[in-house]
């Protein structure tokens, strides 16, 4: 059981949330493998979450010591603030820099799906898309906003060709798509919103057909 009401209409991103979680359990995609140790922990934060008025309420909460907060704006400081530091950072394995973006339950997180990708060569990051704000709620850590973002990402990695008598390695390069769900959690004791938003749960989604 999912836990969402019925009598409530899916948004698409939480539609599309619960299609991620099916696919985990019915996957051997190393990454989806990983993300489904933590996809039941991330739905626990997100339950509930689908209720109308929920993200209008989140946000006059936050008005109340930030009023010029707006959706549009903070979309847009996800996309080119928040999510490229956060994502740069689990892409070099910058646990220090993790660290100070994250609650202590994402940085866990971060830190298995910097495991998981060890084998798999270097990554980098080469294209973030909208921020699309899904989901809102108060919580007991304050205010947190869930959302999705799709990413490209440039995968690296060494591989041997034979060539003649010798046996060559070369790097080769692929571009997947790679999809996140994020909780961010604002701290309402701070008063500069630059420095208030943290991570509280992350979820990472290969797109198979992008996978080999």
């Amino acid at each position: 059981s999912s836990g969402i009401n019925a009598e409530w209409p899916l948004r698409p991103g939480i539609d599309k949330f619960l299609e991620y979680r099916t696919k985990m359990e019915e996957s051997d995609n190393i990454f989806m493998r990983a993300g489904y140790t933590m996809v039941d922990s991330v739905s626990g934060i997100f339950r509930g979450m689908v209720q109308p008025h929920d993200i209008s309420l989140t946000v006059a909460e936050i008005n109340k010591i930030e009023p010029t907060f707006s959706l549009p704006k903070f979309g847009s400081r996800l996309r080119f603030d928040i999510v490229p530091n956060v994502l740069e950072a689990y892409l070099r394995a910058d646990l220090e820099v993790l660290e100070n973006w994250c609650h202590e339950r994402a940085y866990g997180q971060f830190k298995q799906l910097i495991e998981t990708r060890k084998d798999l060569g270097a990554a980098r990051l080469i294209d973030i898309g909208d921020c699309d704000v899904v989901a809102g709620k108060m919580l007991e850590q304050g205010p947190v906003f869930m959302f999705n973002v799709q990413t490209q990402q440039l995968f690296t990695h060494a591989k041997k060709v034979s060539n003649g008598d010798t046996v060559e390695v070369v790097d080769e390069d692929q571009i997947k798509m790679i999809v996140y769900t994020f909780a961010v959690c604002r701290d309402q004791s701070l008063l500069d919103p630059t420095a208030a938003w943290l991570v509280l749960e992350v979820m990472e989604h290969v797109t198979a057909e992008n996978y080999m």
